[in-house]
């Protein structure tokens, strides 16, 4: 019998019956806080987020050599599972990631409600909403096909989830559906009993194109090979989907390519393509910076664009507007594009949204550059995606 962890979004622990394994809350607290990040900080001082989940799944899993099952929200990043994995595997067992809804039912659609988000997955499919969204919560549940009761899946720990699944219970009876409380203790009992149960790593985790649905569209988290460029158009906004990342949210064009860029020159970043035209895109990083201003992102940012070469950071402008929204911009020239990026501060993250354009044709993306920049903003660290 496999060790079941459930991790995230609120805690770690070990969901088999009769286990008492459970890391220091301190510990665990950082390496949740962190899991975006490559440090963290733990009794005042700096250590490595890797290493940080390694104590942790190492605490948790001590005296025991059966592989392990990791339960993950369904909405995390590729990125998340894949280090809590690597931890898990760190400890020489056989590990197997698996997302709640999917664990919960593959037939029924599951609302998984936690920090300030609720995911409803139905399916490969994933629609996530702010928890004050829930009449789009109500709107999406009822357009699925086929279903008369909706699971409910609560997660320990979670401030105010019990209030926000009485909310949904209520709006969705107005549309004929029932919502049933699930226990996830009980749903791995029954789905992780030998056989059903499979050592290898799901292939989620290895495979490259990963399909998240947000607000009801397709988002594809691959390139597409050999597309063919098409003469520039602009790009109206009118339809827009909800790219979550790490600790924030963004709006974007619905059916737009997101690749997620981890290695290469630049900083890791995630690049969001349009599928009609090559050189249009939307480039998208992060920084946490709590206690900054953009005052003084600015002056770290000038620093760094005068240590580049001559004429491939211009227009730095260390107070500007865009979207109506305070920001620091300039534009990175490159062969063959040319990238308009702005820079702006929500709660304790630091946004950049890099708008690129073939030479000579920014209006082709203004559009949705401005779209993204009014829509970016932190969700908080229970509901990074």
């Amino acid at each position: 019998m496999p060790t079941i962890v459930e991790v995230g979004p609120s805690g770690v622990r070990v969901l088999n019956v009769g286990s008492d394994c459970r890391p220091d809350d301190a510990m665990m607290s950082a390496a949740l806080d962190g899991i975006d990040d490559t440090v963290a900080l733990f009794d005042d001082r700096p250590v490595a987020v890797t290493d940080v989940w390694r104590v942790v799944m190492a605490s948790i899993l001590s005296g025991r050599r059966d592989p392990v099952v990791v339960l993950h929200p369904s909405w995390w990043s590729w990125a998340r599972v894949q280090r809590v994995v690597d931890a898990a595997a760190a400890t020489g067992r056989r590990v197997n990631a698996q997302s709640r809804s999917e664990l919960i039912s593959r037939d029924l659609p599951v609302i998984e409600i936690a920090g300030e988000l609720v995911a409803v997955c139905h399916g490969p499919a994933v629609w996530v909403r702010c928890r004050d969204e829930l009449a789009a919560v109500e709107e999406i549940t009822a357009e699925l096909p086929g279903n008369d009761e909706v699971l409910l899946d609560v997660a320990a720990g979670v401030p105010g989830s019990a209030s926000t699944a009485v909310a949904i219970r209520e709006i969705l009876a107005r549309r004929g559906l029932a919502a049933r409380d699930v226990c996830l203790a009980e749903c791995a009992a029954a789905a992780l009993a030998p056989p059903r149960w499979r050592p290898a790593i799901r292939a989620a985790l290895t495979v490259s194109a990963v399909l998240v649905v947000l607000t009801g569209l397709v988002v594809v988290a691959w390139r597409a090979p050999g597309r063919v460029p098409v003469p520039a158009q602009p790009v109206t906004a009118a339809d827009s989907t909800s790219l979550v990342e790490g600790r924030i949210a963004v709006a974007i064009p619905p059916h737009w390519l997101v690749q997620r860029i981890t290695a290469g020159p630049g900083s890791r970043r995630v690049q969001v393509s349009s599928p009609a035209d090559a050189d249009t895109a939307l480039h998208i990083t992060q920084t946490y910076a709590p206690e900054t201003t953009l005052a003084q992102a600015a002056e770290v940012l000038g620093r760094a664009v005068a240590d580049q070469p001559p004429g491939v950071f211009v227009d730095f402008r260390s107070a500007d507007d865009v979207a109506d929204r305070p920001a620091v911009t300039y534009r990175e020239v490159r062969a063959g594009r040319v990238i308009r990026w702005s820079v702006v501060l929500d709660r304790s993250t630091r946004i950049s949204i890099g708008c690129q354009s073939a030479p000579g044709h920014e209006d082709t993306v203004r559009a949705v550059c401005d779209q993204a920049v009014r829509s970016a903003h932190e969700v908080g660290t229970a509901s990074r995606g």
